[in-house]
């Protein structure tokens, strides 16, 4: 995998580009954790000192054929005191594109590398930045080309998207390769319009001995042009996978849908089928104002790990954070050195969304929900998410380390608020609280309910330096049991 990345971005450094649109800049962050319960255990933790120091580098480029941001860092991990143990590992984050062809052929790739909790129901809460065992690495890689046509007002697309998964444990490994074919022409026919897309998925677990699998859908959809801010759609096709039957199951595709948009800052949307799985539906709201933006959504389809990896905006409630704490910064440098900043004030995408660690495909319905409220000084934010997500296939289809091997069914709901506070142009504080309910059926049965919360400042010391101070409470209860209080102390620098 980092081989490819490594051969991605060499051939897109090789391009000619303009100096004023690329960004390479090389920081250094550092911190310092106490903690009262440095094995998070019910009883007799001990209480540690850790340091984890990570120099890295940002790259960024906007704009021209070539656009994407990557983010590397080699995080050390040392225990002063204590024995939790030290750890040294890469931490990635990259997503861009390429537009080798003018108008006609596109390359996208992305990447990430990390280590967190991967199970839903033991541990430490996801985005703690003290989950840095080997055995939890996660790495994706993906590539995708792409055609985009144009006959007339008909918009056509040609692409293959190969994906991976892979981890440093008993996870294993998953390469999902996906082809799609679309055509669409909305208002080819002035009142009505037409589109049809064919998509194949094949799933490969390499040599670990799991068998492989398939997804096959073909529809057409019939547009109805009601005005130009409401359209209406019928949809009509044919499926098949074998995920949850080894000799597979078949069945048609109909449903119909709606996307109106009342004003430039409002999206309404939605669409409802009859799948082979049962009813599939997705529905979504979001509005933006200058000092607010608001989303809301719910829906049901088969999904996997590799699809929730695959945007990191897309995580519920990430989105309206993201544009709520960072609005105000343009500098794509800066805005990612506050996320930094976020996640060390132990606060991280994946807090907000208890992703299923997976290699198997479950229906996944799930309901989001959140607003961010902007102010002059002050910024707040709030989500909701729940989520029920139901294996497809027998026990033997996922791996020992896979929550799914477990159980047949895992229900899960979260609430965040978080506050931000600006002191001056140079300081804020933050506060976050986070709480979770994961539930696991089946055969056996488990229950855990996460608390989270967190109080910080966060100040600039000059141009390319900032520190912070936090103070963090987690308590765990269920089927795993422990309470941790913890005190961050964090640099960063930027050269």
């Amino acid at each position: 995998m980092l081989q490819c990345l490594a051969l991605a971005l060499a051939s897109c450094a090789a391009l000619p580009v303009s100096a004023q649109q690329v960004r390479i800049e090389p920081y250094v962050s550092g911190s310092l954790t106490w903690t009262d319960n440095l094995d998070a255990a019910s009883s007799g933790g001990g209480s540690g000192l850790v340091a984890d120091i990570a120099p890295g580098v940002s790259i960024a480029r906007d704009g021209g054929r070539i656009q994407g941001r990557l983010d590397a860092s080699l995080r050390n991990q040392v225990t002063l005191s204590g024995d939790k143990g030290d750890s040294t590992f890469l931490s990635l984050l990259g997503r861009g594109g390429v537009e080798a062809v003018d108008d006609l052929f596109f390359i996208d790739v992305d990447a990430s590398i990390s280590r967190d909790n991967t199970s839903l129901f033991g541990g430490r809460i996801r985005g703690d930045t003290l989950n840095t065992d080997s055995d939890d690495e996660i790495r994706t890689f993906g590539i995708a080309p792409r055609l985009e046509l144009r006959f007339g007002d008909t918009a056509a697309t040609l692409a293959y998207r190969a994906r991976w998964l892979d981890s440093g444990g008993e996870l294993g490994s998953q390469r999902v390769g996906r082809w799609l074919a679309n055509a669409d022409n909305a208002t080819g026919f002035g009142f009505f319009g037409w589109g049809a897309n064919y998509g194949r998925t094949d799933t490969d677990y390499g040599s670990s001995g799991t068998t492989d699998v398939s997804q096959e859908e073909a529809r057409g959809i019939l547009y109805i042009n009601v005005s130009t801010q409401l359209r209406l759609a019928l949809v009509g096709g044919y499926e098949s996978n074998d995920y949850a039957v080894r000799k597979g199951e078949s069945g048609s595709i109909t449903g119909a849908g709606f996307d109106w948009r009342p004003n430039e800052r409002t999206i309404i949307s939605g669409v409802s089928e009859k799948r082979i799985f049962g009813r599939g539906y997705e529905f979504q709201f979001k509005h933006r104002r200058a000092r607010s933006s608001w989303e809301l959504g719910w829906s049901r389809d088969i999904s996997s790990s590799l699809q929730t990896f695959d945007s990191l905006l897309d995580l519920p409630g990430l989105r309206s954070r993201y544009e709520g704490l960072l609005s105000g910064e343009l500098d794509p440098v800066i805005r990612e050195q506050l996320e930094r900043e976020l996640r060390a004030l132990g606060v991280t995408s994946a807090d907000l969304n208890e992703t299923v660690v997976s290699n198997s495909y479950f229906v996944d319905r799930r309901f989001r929900a959140g607003f961010s409220l902007i102010g002059v000084r002050n910024v707040l934010s709030v989500s909701l998410y729940r989520s029920d997500r139901e294996r497809l296939g027998e026990t033997g289809f996922v791996t020992l380390q896979d929550d799914f091997s477990i159980y047949e069914r895992i229900r899960e709901k979260s609430a965040l608020m978080s506050l931000s506070h600006r002191l001056s142009g140079a300081s804020a504080v933050t506060a976050t609280l986070i709480r979770s309910d994961a539930r696991g059926e089946g055969s056996s049965a488990a229950e855990i309910r996460r608390t989270l919360l967190s109080l910080g400042l966060t100040t600039r010391l000059g141009p390319r330096t900032t520190a912070g101070l936090s103070y963090r409470y987690q308590k765990s209860s269920g089927s795993d049991d422990f309470t941790e209080n913890a005190i961050i102390a964090n640099v960063a620098m930027r050269f």
